[in-house]
């Protein structure tokens, strides 16, 4: 069944034999008449559907209290949507714990467009839908990017509206795949209009919407709507008293008497409105007979088109189904669908039937259904028994747990929470109960729930005799998902519980993820204990628990000086991670990335890198995909693929935001302000830092966050506001040492030195300069040793020392190229060549430093090294030139478009549409002055053995 506002057979509100005017924010009982008293909202729909038929997509969210009208506002979009393909979603309190039971309403019409998907899309889709018979896990965020395909698909032969009334009783996974879909649907021609509402469960998902919050009807529309059988002194006694609120006006209207609209006698007392709505609801729900009433409760709870299983359910209990249904009718509390069967007039009727039956008869209306339900092993039935229930039962449990295990398989861990939840609920043993919560909080946590993950695996922590397996279980639910989306500290105690619950090689999950979340606290010590014990547990056959053990080992004696040991552990973890699939091990992208970092060099993990980002691409493994996105940007500008690690940051944030998570996305935020600054778009880095400040503000670890103050100060730099260098670092020097981003000594001084230089602190200077080559050890990795000798240089007061200890820095720059320090200690080294009146050698270097970060797409400082180049006195322009700055996305686009992928694909890998993918390559070759393919493929054409693009 479905619902809707007041029934578009009503030709007035108070006086059914009068023909008045229109139904205030609702459906006009006249042809042509629209709703009353929504003239502004009416225009921002009509402007939505007219920027969608010219490919602009958008999505707007009607937002306000029951009543306000959101239903009519949809029903008036959809009467407006001449030449549109419209498809809808009714959200229903009792169907929020089916799995995907809002798509199949939505996408049911475009189930003939499947077959254009991307294989692993069209696959997890009609797993999802049961549009196949094929099993296997669904993962949650190919189904929704097969969501996004399917409606850009149907959007290529007409614009296309979706609607979607009540979208706060949409199941989980339904809301996430639809509102990850219509954020990356604008550039096409598809207009999204939602309704909800406000504070609901789903307030987390459309963060950051475009919303129209509803207030009540002014005045004139108040009167306009209660038309002339009230006085206008009645009408504005109305208004006053019910905020304006259009079903309110209307349901006291049709109960007022002829003094009453006169104004002869009281309004009624109380008026139905707020909380006093549903009390007027009650009253109409109350003049039912008891057979029209069970019927009524019967359709409420039935979570589908309840028709035949309502009536099969009448008939068994000795009633007239037939005559039930008209009386409901009769009452206006049903009305017939344009399809057949029939609807709630009003969706708070339907709420309002289950809130006033009581417990018994609630449970007495979900065993009836049960039992009329065609077939016993259907999931809607086995919901029915489990709501039916009052007191434990084991069957019923276990067939509720089994449930849980084949959604898993078949439409997601959201579906499988809320079937273990129930079934915890009705498991008589403790133990077992507690077990079957914590698998349902492991279950939200994989499924996105935040919020159900917290309730259900706090419900286990609090238990005092839940199992130690259990608590396990859900320690390293919440942990898991507060290192990721809220408080590392937080998640540093409960992973530290998860381990101390559990035994063996059973531990190391936990292990892993507790010393990943020391790592981001700084606490090294915690570290090398979590890897000593995941040494000692870990189960040398399995390649998850190996790869775990290695890389910790490794990390820990790197950082306790043992670096031969140290950096064979790490290779050794490339080397693994070239045999292994993301499917085997997913986290091992992660982990390869981070091995990578800490050797000083990509080059060796990047190809088995990329390979292992594309299969989680094509898995939709989202979740890690975040994190090692973040970490892989790092990694190619380190390379200088300065376009890849642009784009790479830039995607991190846009899924890391959608998730919810705060750790990873603030680094990815940080990338990204880096790459904004050296594009010379201080004021969009200066948003990026901000948001990473707030982010890591809620991981809580700004204080130890060291590589947010090196970014901060490098974007400072970049400005030329070299004060706020020194006043973001020298603080660093007293609150840890000045560590850098990866723990090495004094990572700050290089930054800190040249802007101690800048403003004329020779001695100072100097001594940080100092101070930093007697920190690092002459066999530390070239990347450490380089800038150690830049900085030397950049201090020295003698032109012939500083020239030479320049070019000793390109040297050990030589041995482990960053492109972008190389460039950087180049440009440094031809400003010096100038300064000291060697201008035939400045010029030399100083085309270098250019034509290096032109070809790393780094505009600003292009435009340095012009103004150095300048200053000796060049009048030619360099040959190469750097054309208007990509965005991430184009950037991201332009990257796989030159892998060869066709527009499809790289809309697939990215979770775009092949027109957003269109309008993102057109902006790439205007920019660039491209004119083929072939020309971006050779414009951003791979550099040899380190998988990187330059523009």
């Amino acid at each position: 069944m479905s619902s809707s506002d007041p029934p578009s057979s009503a030709v007035s509100p108070v006086d059914r034999g009068t023909g008045g005017g229109a139904v205030a924010s609702g459906k006009s009982p006249n042809p042509g008449v629209e709703p009353v008293g929504r003239g502004a909202e009416l225009r921002q729909l009509a402007g939505l559907l007219d920027a969608a038929r010219a490919g602009n997509g958008g999505v707007l969210l009607l937002q306000g209290e029951p009543g306000i009208g959101k239903t009519t506002l949809l029903d008036a979009a959809r009467g407006m949507a001449s030449g549109f393909r419209v498809l809808g979603a009714q959200g229903v309190e009792t169907e929020s714990v089916l799995p995907h039971a809002g798509l199949v309403q939505l996408l049911g019409p475009l189930r003939e467009l499947a077959g254009r998907l991307p294989p692993g899309q069209g696959e997890a889709l009609g797993r999802a839908l049961g549009w196949s018979a094929e099993r296997g896990p669904v993962d949650r965020f190919l189904v929704a990017a097969a969501t996004l395909s399917l409606l850009a698909e149907a959007a290529e032969k007409s614009p296309l509206l979706v609607v979607v009334d009540d979208l706060m009783w949409v199941d989980p996974e339904s809301a996430s795949a639809l509102l990850f879909a219509v954020r990356r649907l604008d550039q096409d021609r598809v207009a999204v209009v939602l309704a909800s509402r406000p504070l609901t469960p789903v307030s987390g998902l459309v963060e950051g919407l475009p919303t129209l919050s509803l207030a009540g009807l002014d005045e004139d529309g108040s009167r306009h709507l209660l038309g002339s059988a009230v006085t206008a002194a009645v009408a504005r006694r109305l208004h006053a008293a019910s905020g304006g609120n259009p079903l309110a006006l209307l349901e006291v209207a049709r109960r007022m008497s002829a003094a009453q609209a006169g104004g002869g006698a009281g309004l009624p007392d109380p008026l139905p409105v707020g909380d006093r709505l549903g009390a007027a609801l009650d009253r109409t729900l109350a003049s039912l007979s008891p057979a029209a009433a069970r019927g009524v409760l019967l359709a409420a709870v039935h979570p589908a088109e309840a028709d035949a299983v309502v009536s099969s359910a009448l008939t068994a209990e000795g009633l007239d189904a037939g005559a039930a249904v008209d009386e409901a009718v009769d009452r206006e509390v049903l009305r017939e669908e344009s399809g057949g069967g029939h609807g709630f007039r009003h969706p708070l009727l339907r709420a309002a039937a289950v809130r006033r039956a009581s417990a018994g008869e609630r449970r007495s209306a979900h065993r009836a259904l049960a039992a009329a339900s065609p077939a016993a092993d259907d999931p809607v039935a086995l919901w029915h028994l489990a709501h039916a229930a009052d007191r434990p039962d084991e069957n019923l449990a276990g067939r509720l747990a089994a449930l849980a295990t084949d959604s898993r398989s078949r439409t997601g861990h959201a579906s499988a929470s809320a079937a273990l939840e129930r079934a915890a609920w009705l498991t008589p043993d403790p133990g077992q109960a507690a077990s079957r919560r914590a698998a349902a909080a492991r279950d939200a946590f994989v499924g996105g729930d935040m919020v159900r993950t917290r309730r259900l695996a706090a419900a286990v922590l609090d238990d005092r005799l839940a199992p130690r397996e259990a608590r396990a279980v859900a320690g390293l639910a919440q942990g898991m998902l507060e290192q990721y989306a809220g408080s590392v500290p937080a998640a540093a105690t409960l992973l530290a519980e998860a381990v101390d619950c559990s035994d063996g090689a059973a531990r190391v999950p936990a292990l892993t993820e507790l010393a990943l979340t020391s790592f981001r606290l700084g606490d090294m010590e915690a570290f090398h204990a979590c890897a000593t014990r995941i040494a000692e547990a870990a189960d040398g056959s399995r390649a998850d628990q190996r790869l775990a053990r290695d890389f910790t080992t490794g990390v820990s004696l790197l950082l306790h000086d043992q670096r031969e040991a140290g950096q064979a552990l790490l290779r050794s973890v490339v080397e693994q991670s070239a045999d292994l699939t993301v499917s085997e091990v997913p986290h091992a992208a992660l982990l390869l990335a981070m091995a990578a970092g800490f050797l000083g060099d990509p080059r060796p993990a990047m190809e088995t890198g990329l390979r292992l980002l594309a299969e989680l691409r094509a898995r939709g493994e989202v979740g890690v995909l975040v994190s090692t996105l973040a970490i892989v940007a790092a990694g190619r500008a380190w390379l200088g693929d300065h376009v890849g690690a642009f784009a790479d940051a830039g995607e991190a944030v846009e899924l890391g935001t959608h998730l919810g998570y705060v750790a990873d996305v603030s680094v990815a935020e940080e990338t990204l302000a880096w790459q904004l600054a050296a594009r010379g778009r201080h004021e969009e880095a200066a948003e990026a830092l901000v948001r990473a400040r707030a982010l890591t503000d809620r991981a809580g670890t700004t204080a130890v966050a060291a590589h947010q103050a090196l970014t901060a100060a490098y974007c400072a730099l970049c400005r030329g506001d070299v004060a706020a260098v020194v006043a973001e670092l020298e603080p660093r020097l007293d609150l840890d040492g000045g560590v850098g981003a990866m723990g090495e000594p004094l990572g700050v001084a290089p930054m800190l030195v040249e802007a101690y230089v800048a403003l004329g602190r020779g001695e100072d200077a100097l001594d940080l300069a100092r101070r930093l080559e007697t920190a690092t050890s002459p066999d530390a990795p070239a990347h450490q040793r380089a800038p150690v000798l830049r900085t030397l240089a950049l201090a020295a007061v003698d032109d012939d020392e500083a020239l030479a200890t320049y070019g000793a820095a390109l040297a050990a720059h030589a041995e482990a190229p960053e492109l972008f320090e190389t460039a950087h200690t180049t440009l440094l080294l031809g400003s010096r060549l100038r300064r000291a009146g060697r201008r035939v050698e400045a010029r030399e270097r100083l085309r270098q430093a250019r034509e290096a970060f032109a070809a790393m797409d780094l505009s600003l400082w292009v435009e340095r090294s012009d103004a150095e180049l300048a200053a000796t006195g060049t009048t030619r322009t360099p040959a190469a030139a750097v054309g208007d700055a990509l965005t991430s996305q184009e950037a991201r686009v332009a990257r796989l478009v030159a892998e060869g992928l066709t527009n499809r694909e790289v809309a697939a890998a990215l979770f775009l549409s092949p027109k957003t993918v269109e309008h993102h390559l057109s902006s790439v070759f205007r920019k660039r002055g491209l004119r083929s393919r072939g020309e971006l493929i050779r414009a951003f054409a791979r550099v040899p053995g380190n998988g990187g693009e330059h523009s």
